[in-house]
């Protein structure tokens, strides 16, 4: 079986991680395979340290002319049988290549909540040409069926997450260090991407409330982005300077992680969330927007905490709350370990996708 993975993302985000992760679990499967990402991209940096076949295009749009003549060159070069675009700039030009004589097969991943773009290529990109469209979420599905795709085409298959050696103390006494917070101060934590649909300034002005609870709380926010500047401005306007950290991008999450008392996500539009589970696995505590997938991942008074999107009176109440039971939002992050390590593990999306290319192949 061979197989051609696709993905444009230039910055380190979960979809990026997902491939890597499918990528590199796929070594221990029949397949044949080869990815080609974004030239300069973070998904590129890490590929160096592998030993995983790929190569590197500019990628600047899904019409593309240099990346559609090499993409073209690689595929009459390795002809896979199926070709994976992880993202919707290259499944455009996957589709445009499979429209004019290529014999592969094409799936296409879909991990984002907003919906389908109506522009003059849709019809091709997801209902005519897509063998199959891998959705990350029920929403997902849900959502492209609203916009008029078949639902025998779509897969429902979540991200996976490699869980970590449980930490001890020493790892959250030297992750505090790392990030500058004595063991008496309360650190509620979030990383992600530093854009609007993440919900980062409806954290921020619920936080606000937050330390009139608790005033030794402090907010780490973990990420970069362009409303990184934006969010300055904003911690500044509020006199949170002292209570609000922005450290920027931190490459090894795990350092970090255990000195996390409570991890909040605001999140406005999801398509799941993978990085909740990795708080999930590193048994943090989650209280999370009940929008999108995340509630397939955060079950409200059982593995977490929802608060309704967009409003931070609400993010302000569940987290002053949470604050208030330590041992029973810890019940729920045994729980929410529990249930990560039955349904979320790498090794279970790489057989689910290995499953489906072979599928595919067969029918």
């Amino acid at each position: 079986m061979k197989v051609l993975h696709l993905d444009a993302g230039p910055d380190w985000r979960g979809g990026q991680q997902q491939v890597l992760y499918l990528a590199q679990g796929l070594k221990a499967t029949p397949v044949n395979q080869q990815l080609v990402v974004r030239a300069g991209g973070k998904l590129a940096t890490r590929l160096q340290a592998t030993e995983l076949s790929s190569s590197c295009l500019p990628f600047r749009s899904e019409w593309d002319p240099v990346s559609l003549f090499r993409l073209f060159q690689i595929l009459r070069n390795f002809r896979p049988e199926i070709v994976h675009a992880h993202d919707a700039r290259t499944l455009g030009l996957a589709v445009i290549l499979k429209g004019i004589g290529g014999k592969f097969r094409l799936v296409a991943s879909r991990r984002v909540a907003f919906p389908i773009r109506r522009n003059p290529l849709w019809k091709m990109k997801y209902q005519q040409s897509p063998a199959r469209i891998v959705a990350v979420s029920q929403f997902i599905r849900e959502s492209l069926i609203k916009d008029g795709i078949n639902p025998a085409k779509i897969t429902v298959i979540y991200d996976g997450i490699e869980l970590p050696s449980l930490p001890g103390p020493e790892s959250r006494f030297s992750a505090r260090r790392i990030v500058g917070v004595a063991e008496q101060e309360f650190l509620i934590g979030n990383i992600g991407h530093l854009t609007r649909e993440k919900g980062h300034e409806v954290l921020v002005r619920g936080f606000k409330q937050v330390l009139v609870r608790e005033p030794k709380a402090k907010l780490l926010i973990v990420g970069d982005g362009p409303l990184r500047d934006l969010l300055r401005r904003l911690v500044k306007e509020l006199g949170l300077e002292t209570n609000v950290l922005l450290p920027g991008p931190i490459a090894d999450l795990g350092s970090i992680l255990p000195a996390m008392d409570l991890f909040v996500y605001p999140s406005l539009e999801e398509g799941l969330g993978s990085v909740l589970l990795m708080a999930m696995a590193y048994r943090v505590p989650v209280c999370a927007s009940q929008t999108g997938g995340i509630p397939e991942l955060v079950i409200d008074g059982i593995t977490g905490r929802l608060f309704a999107p967009g409003d931070p009176g609400a993010l302000a109440v569940v987290v002053a709350s949470s604050l208030a039971m330590p041992a029973q939002m810890q019940e729920y992050a045994d729980k929410a370990f529990t249930r990560v390590t039955q349904q979320f593990q790498v090794q279970r999306m790489v057989s689910a996708t290995f499953d489906l290319y072979a599928r595919l192949l067969n029918q």
